[in-house]
């Protein structure tokens, strides 16, 4: 086994795995590339062409992308770039890795080391290479149950701007289409003859239908759906692929109704669909619908364990059968097989993490899955156990869509990958980003600085930095646990986590472990109300309930009918504020908390328009649009006056100190369709 060293560092060929006194360093995928690119070429400038080349794939990126990468690989090396030991800036060049690098060659029992010097540096290259490339070939070596095929090579089927969805087939051709979604809307998109990766997809002419999802191509229509006059459901239209227009007149299969339509599937007679879906307004548990031959929608009559949410299914390569793809409350994936024949339901296999994607390969003896983030790959395992195998590994998070290639043997997947990063709204200390997720900021109380989520590890992380100085670990969860938002409490004793289902009350000390329930009913909302209580708000269905807690998971009060949010003034925690469910904002006291206050007795202040995160600080009301574009602020006084509205990029999670803004903002987002090549 070869081992590449490198200073304090040695990076496993085999594992790709690098190293530091025996501890793992976490890089995420790029970061690992470009590792692996600058000790292939040591002492050599690399530019920029390069590295858009080999880590980009040629896409083009900004100068910031590439120095945002180098930067974070040079801290998770700690290197400095003023005094470099590994990565050296070489003005208007590029980068040159200047650390002496040696091949140690492992065996049982022995290890032989050579150094590289001038003599020998073209040899450890060829044997750097050479190396590298049995490792890669060996981890993409596997075989189908049918036949000797072995995976080696991904194929990039799409390269421009937009976010690729629902993939699907023509007519079992090796044709694709897919649509992509850019602010100008869905548009239809087809890539033609897959086995010439070099042949570009072309948008198809819609005549202006509005699509949200394909579901299929059949004797020459396009099943999708979308909106046809103003209502939403299923249609069938006449698409030539070869003149890539719609053509004819468009046929209604069936209306959704009040239904949330999360994905659509056609059975193989195509005369019915398959659905997952929830109702309008509910809480988020997905349930199977289906549109039958006389265009009937009907909810199919499945019942799982109560812990099991439906995430996304799939159809049996060979049968009717349903795959059913689950999550649990406590971050398991569970793959359920539906048999609409008998109306059975049986679990079929089950993971210990969380899995967004799992269909059925074309045997229909195995699972297809994407292994969760940061080193998303595209996975095989049989049903009946046995080793997991990589089909496909690209430099970016997979997500979102598995699809089986007509010729029974490869497989379509698509990439969605956000970078995530810390911002102020108007400037102050330098923030400590990565190139993953970072979200969630809460400004310290009692001391400068600011904690924040991330997923640098592909874990969920909580971090603190000061200013100045580089982000440090405060604590890290269970590899399972998906956290949706984080609050401080107002003397930073506790962080309060919410998953979908579940709290977690995390210490920001390390006298104290952490500590976590499950709740019944969907979390919406957590705010801190004082050093030891804070608000939640419940969904059920349409009703919302708000429960308040102390900091030992004890619930302590339920608040009545119409109140869907309990807050309070950041800086002035004498008043409370609560929402009702018409958006009208009302102010209280505390002690109205305990003594089941109805929206009468309250002091109505002021309607608040729509809005996705609410906070008050010092009599100011700070106020995100429904979908993170803008924030608006109000002076608090006997009615909401406004101040300010200015556009922002947050969704992700905001806090203000001493009328200062931190938000999490998308820096970075690409998303691409790709195939597995089977030799």
């Amino acid at each position: 086994m070869s081992v590449i060293e490198f200073g304090e560092f040695q990076f496993n060929l085999a594992l790709s795995q690098l190293t530091k006194n025996q501890q793992e360093v976490v890089l995420d995928p790029r970061q690992l590339a470009l590792l692996v690119f600058l000790i292939e070429n040591p002492q050599r400038v690399v530019n920029r062409d390069e590295l858009q080349e080999h880590i980009w794939q040629g896409v083009i990126v900004t100068d910031n992308a590439i120095n945002k990468l180098v930067a974070n690989l040079r801290k998770a090396l700690g290197d400095d770039a003023k005094e470099p030991k590994y990565i050296q800036t070489v003005t208007k060049s590029g980068y040159r890795f200047v650390a002496p690098v040696k091949v140690v060659e492992h065996t049982s029992s022995t290890a032989s080391v050579v150094t590289s010097g001038k003599r020998n540096t073209t040899s450890l290259i060829w044997l750097f290479t050479g190396t590298l490339l049995v490792f890669i070939l060996a981890m993409f070596a596997i075989y189908t149950n049918t036949s000797n095929k072995t995976f080696g090579d991904t194929a990039t089927l799409s390269r421009f701007h937009g976010s690729k969805l629902t993939p699907i087939f023509v007519d079992g051709s090796d044709s694709l289409l897919f649509i992509n979604s850019t602010l100008r809307g869905k548009e239809l998109w087809i890539s033609e003859g897959l086995a010439n990766t070099g042949t570009l997809p072309i948008e198809i002419d819609t005549q202006g239908k509005f699509l949200e999802q394909l579901v299929g191509y059949e004797n020459g229509k396009l099943i999708y759906y979308g909106y046809e006059s103003e209502q939403c459901g299923w249609h069938s239209a006449e698409l030539d692929v070869q003149a890539k227009r719609f053509t004819g007149d468009v046929t209604t299969l069936g209306l959704c109704g009040d239904l949330t339509v999360h994905q659509s599937i056609m059975a193989k007679d195509i005369d019915s669909l398959y659905i997952l879906a929830h109702p309008k307004m509910h809480e988020h548990n997905n349930q199977l619908y289906m549109v039958d031959a006389q265009r009937k929608l009907e909810r199919v009559n499945i019942e799982l364990d109560r812990q099991w949410r439906i995430i996304s299914i799939d159809l049996h390569p060979h049968n009717e059968q349903i795959l059913l793809n689950a999550h649990s409350f406590d971050g398991r994936t569970a793959a359920f097989v539906y048999d609409p024949s008998s109306q059975q339901v049986s679990k079929a296999k089950e993971f210990d993490t969380v899995l967004d994607r799992v269909i059925w390969d074309h045997s229909g003896e195995g699972l297809v899955f994407v292994s969760p983030a940061p080193n998303s790959r595209l996975l095989y395992q049989a049903l009946d156990g046995g080793e997991v195998t990589l089909l496909g590994n690209v430099n970016e998070r997979l997500c979102c869509a598995i699809v089986r290639h007509p010729n029974a043997q490869d497989y379509v997947f698509t990439s969605s990958d956000k970078n995530i990063d810390l911002k102020w709204l108007t400037p102050n200390y330098a923030l400590d980003n990565s190139s993953v997720i970072d979200r969630s900021p809460q400004f310290a109380h009692t001391k400068e600085g600011h904690y924040f989520l991330s997923n640098r590890a592909g874990l969920s992380q909580i971090y603190f930095q000061a200013p100045g100085q580089t982000s440090q670990l405060v604590s890290e969860l269970e590899h399972n646990v998906q956290i949706e938002s984080m609050s401080l409490s107002s003397d930073d004793t506790f962080l309060l986590l919410r998953e979908k289902h579940r709290l977690w009350i995390v210490p920001t000390s390390e006298q104290s472990e952490a500590k976590d329930i499950f709740i019944d009913g969907y979390v919406y909302k957590q705010h801190w109300l004082s050093n030891t209580l804070f608000s939640v708000t419940l969904k059920s269905k349409t009703a919302k309930q708000v429960n308040i807690y102390n900091s030992d998971l004890q619930k302590v009060a339920e608040l009545g009918d119409g109140i869907v949010i309990v807050l309070a003034d950041q800086k002035n925690p004498s008043n409370h504020y609560y929402v009702d469910k018409h958006n009208k904002l009302y102010k209280a006291s505390p002690d109205t908390l305990f003594s089941s206050p109805a929206l009468a007795d309250l002091n109505a202040v002021g309607e608040v328009p729509d809005f996705s995160q609410i906070l008050i600080e010092n009599d100011v009301l700070y106020v995100v649009s429904k979908y993170g574009e803008t924030l608006t602020t109000y002076k608090i006084s006997d009615s909401l006056q406004l101040l300010s509205k200015q556009p922002l990029n947050t969704y992700l999670g905001f806090d203000v100190a001493d009328g200062v803004v931190l938000f999490a903002g998308k820096t970075h987002y690409r998303s691409e369709v790709y195939r597995s090549i089977a030799k």
